[in-house]
């Protein structure tokens, strides 16, 4: 009966650190922005970005200069690249905004994922003359969490 308690005490503990562990910060963004370009047909998204309670200290920079959707907005990104990193981002509209999504290799075969709604009411359309462009009007700095 010992050994069943004691068993079972370890299991819930571990399904408690599963859980807590799925609701974490996997990455920390900073100077996050993004917008399409007046008069261009091109839309840039850039962020510093590092990972909490490891020793990393210094931000890792990624950008991606991509072709704005034909009516302004900003575009899905696969592939993003960071600097002198293996992380990589990704973008994708849907119908409640856009999920961003940092991810960095762990083993040849899997990756580590953060992710951060970007809610629609962050995104605002101006029609300038000439050029109607999206942009970015959310906060600067987030967490993503486990994907």
């Amino acid at each position: 009966m010992k050994f069943s308690a004691a068993t079972l005490f370890a299991a819930t503990a571990s399904a408690a650190v599963i859980c807590r562990q799925s609701q974490s910060t996997v990455f920390a963004v900073s100077d996050f922005s993004a917008g399409c370009i007046p008069h261009s047909t091109q839309c840039l998204y850039s962020f510093a970005v590092i990972q909490p309670g490891t020793m990393e200290t210094t931000p890792v920079n990624c950008t991606a200069l991509v072709p704005a959707n034909t009516d302004g907005t900003l575009p899905d990104v696969q592939e993003g690249t960071c600097g002198e990193s293996s992380r990589t981002f990704s973008v994708a509209r849907g119908t409640e905004g856009l999920t961003f999504v940092v991810s960095q290799p762990v083993t040849p075969s899997s990756n580590q994922s953060g992710t951060h709604l970007i809610p629609g009411d962050e995104l605002v359309i101006a029609n300038n003359p000439n050029a109607v462009v999206e942009s970015y009007t959310g906060p600067t700095s987030f967490n993503l969490t486990y994907f």
